[in-house]
Parts: C-alpha cells; structure tokens; sequence
C-alpha cells in the first residue's frame, strides 16, 4: 500500500472519538463486554470457589484442556502460566478426537460456551468413558446434560455474550479448579491485584478516551489496511493466537501469528523475499516486561531480522507486573485494538455470519 492510499483509507475511516459512532456500529455493545473483564474475573473466582469437585482424585500428571475458538484460548493461556512454574505438562485439545489415550492419571477439562460446539463433545464422549477423571465448565447446552447425567462435576459460566468475549471467566475459572486440585498455584490476592491493573488499563482503552491518549485506538489505525503478523514467545505464546483470532473475528481481516523461537527457524528466510505482498505487512511482536536471557536473545534476533528485511514492525511489551496481570493486559490491549479496526472500517465486531455458515455446513 501506498502513503497515499493509507492516507486515503485513514481520511474515510470513522471517527473513534464520536459517541455516536459506537452506537452505530456497535448496537450488541461489545463495548460494555470489553469493559466487564475485570469483572469477569473477580465473578469467576467466586464460582470457581464454590461447585463441588467430589469424584476427582486430585493426583494427576498432565492435563488435558479441551474446546474450540473462543473456548479454547484459556487453555492456552492457562498452559502459558504454567510453564513459568513446575506445574502438570497442560495439553490444549482442538479436535474431533482426542490427542492421546488417556489414563487414570490424565485430568480432562472440556470447555464449550454454548455447550453444543461438535468437536468439544466428540472430545468429551470419548474421555467421559476413558479412566481418566473429567470436568466440564460450560454456560449450559449438551455438555452440563451429559456431564451431569454421568455425575461429572460441572462448573457454570455466567454467559456474557460471544465466548470471546469471556476469556476472563474461563481462564480465572481454570485457574481456580486446578488452584482447589493443587496443580497450579492461584491465590486471592492474584486475582485482585489483576483485576485492579486491568480497571487502571481501561481509563487508557476505553471508548471515551480520545485517540491521541489512547493507545489501542492509535495501533488499530495503523494496522488500518495491513496485513498483519504477531509474534511472540514464553507468557506471550498464547495471547498472541489470541490477537490473530480477535483481529479475524471482531476486525474481519487476515491476520497470522508465529511463536519465538519457532519462526527463527523457518519463516525468516521468507522475510528477503521480493513479493508485492511484503509492503502490505505490518509485524506486531508481543513481548513480555521480562522474557529472560535467551528468550530476550531471540527476541533482539527478530526485530534485527525484521529490520534487515524491510518489514515494518512494532513492538508491543508487556506491563511490569505479576504474570497474570501482565498476560490479561496484553489480552486487553488486543481486544480493543481489533474493536477499534472493526470500527474504522464500518464493521459491528460481534457477529460472525462465516463462522455461522461453516457451522451450518458441517451440520
């Protein structure tokens, strides 16, 4: 894309600053959902405290999290926290079949928002007549039936609207059930003081600040156009999927992510190549307060390889806080940049008319 053309697409984009534009565009009032998640998060600690656990033996050595899109992502996130600590290896499951035969040492979570997604039930039926001891964390549908039916602890979701909208109750509700197992340490004063980072993030994201003090509306504008790539590594493994999949679902633009150091292995030999497609690229790297030595090492070798290329590129990094209030931050920021995008281009973020109609045909 030409300066020119970006600066023409930019002088036709909606005004992020008008309350009137927020109403036009955004009648469900995904707005409001963006500003619940610290909420979320202190309403899903308080159920996670509270639905029975009997039948779980509490003594496992992996665990297996299973879903799809918006489901799915807390797993991820979930996995990510862990691997800052010892912890239970944590699997992720996207699948019609299960990754591997489970045994009675396997702790199976099936998360599903609406509880009918296919895939999620496949996963569940199968591991519901393994040895292995599972859970469901549900807003209702087939899976609270059938995992009730078959006296499999069930815990509720308060449903807050698209289950991308309710990574907080998933990932604090995860993060309490493996807290009661013993699996991965979680406590109360972790969730406050996430909860308390994240209503600080909001007086700079929300809707009501203006575009030149507010970061998430000024990185959405220059992704106005692009086709964009997100990088990054260790606690940012998940968020950045996360990013790729918002920016898909709420801004309706292709968007990819590649995982440090993985793509120092394969994808930056790509990045000299002479393609028309190379100008239309803008790399986002999602980047932790603190990666560590070699993580920071590969981290210096991407921004030196995505210069060299002639890659525009920006840099992204976390807040210098505990893990989990940098990791939901980082979300935060995401989410609202790809509501902003939505925004420019005269697009209502919430629905997904593609991902109903492949629904639709696979039924």
């Amino acid at each position: 894309m030409t300066s020119q053309q970006a600066l023409h697409k930019t002088s036709l984009a909606p005004c992020l600053d008008l309350a009137e534009t927020y109403a036009a565009l955004d009648p469900s009032g995904m707005r409001l959902r963006l500003a619940g998640l610290p909420r979320q998060c202190r309403e899903a600690w308080s159920l996670c405290r509270q639905p029975p656990l009997e039948g779980l033996r509490g003594s496992y050595d992996k665990v297996v999290i299973s879903g799809m899109g918006g489901s799915a992502i807390a797993g991820d996130l979930v996995a990510d926290l862990a691997s800052l600590a010892p912890a239970v290896p944590i699997v992720v499951a996207r699948n019609l079949d299960l990754p591997f035969r489970l045994d009675e040492s396997t702790l199976f979570i099936s998360c599903s928002h609406s509880g009918n997604t296919a895939e999620t039930l496949s996963m569940f039926r199968d591991a519901a007549r393994s040895p292995a001891d599972v859970l469901a964390i549900t807003a209702g549908g087939k899976l609270a039936q059938e995992a009730s039916l078959a006296n499999i602890p069930v815990v509720p979701v308060n449903p807050v609207g698209e289950p991308r909208s309710a990574v907080g109750s998933y990932l604090v509700l995860l993060l309490g059930v493996l807290d009661r197992l013993g699996l991965i340490p979680t406590s109360g004063a972790d969730v406050s003081a996430t909860v308390q980072e994240l209503k600080r993030q909001l007086r700079q994201l929300n809707e009501n600040v203006p575009e030149e003090a507010n970061p998430a509306k000024q990185l959405a504008r220059q992704l106005l156009g692009r086709l964009v790539v997100v990088y990054g590594g260790g606690l940012f493994s998940g968020a950045i999927r996360r990013w790729k999949a918002q920016l898909n679902e709420n801004a309706k633009v292709w968007a990819f992510y590649e995982t440090i150091p993985e793509c120092l292995h394969n994808s930056v030999e790509s990045f000299r190549a002479a393609s028309p497609a190379r100008a239309e690229i803008l790399a986002l790297t999602l980047k932790p307060s603190d990666p560590g030595g070699s993580l920071q090492g590969r981290y210096n070798a991407l921004e030196a390889m995505l210069k060299g290329g002639g890659i525009e590129n920006r840099t992204v990094t976390g807040l210098n806080s505990p893990p989990l209030a940098q990791l939901l931050s980082m979300i935060l920021l995401g989410d609202y940049v790809s509501y902003y995008l939505a925004i420019l281009q005269g697009l209502d973020p919430s629905p997904t008319p593609a991902i109903d109609r492949s629904k639709n045909m696979l039924r």
